[in-house]
């Protein structure tokens, strides 16, 4: 019985000391013209899109209407920024 005890008891304590640490939000990016463009998810429904200096907040709704995903989103400014 002693056994199973400990054994749960060791379980319990992995499972809480393995869980996910939250570093921040998740972030892609690329650089256009030499400025770094930046997209993060705010884990929100919005997501705040960086670039030279500049932030703007894009929603969810915003994207569903373009019917593209954040990352499609981040990689057609990528692609027309390497056009110019």
């Amino acid at each position: 019985m002693r056994k199973i005890i400990l054994f749960l008891t060791a379980s319990c304590f992995y499972i809480i000391g393995c869980s996910k640490d939250d570093d921040g939000p998740e972030c892609d990016s690329c650089t256009v013209a030499g400025e770094k463009v930046e997209m993060c998810d705010n884990e929100d429904g919005t997501y705040t899109l960086s670039y030279a200096g500049e932030t703007e907040k894009v929603t969810q709704e915003a994207l569903d209407l373009l019917e593209v995903t954040a990352e499609d989103y981040l990689d057609l400014i990528c692609a027309l920024g390497a056009g110019s």
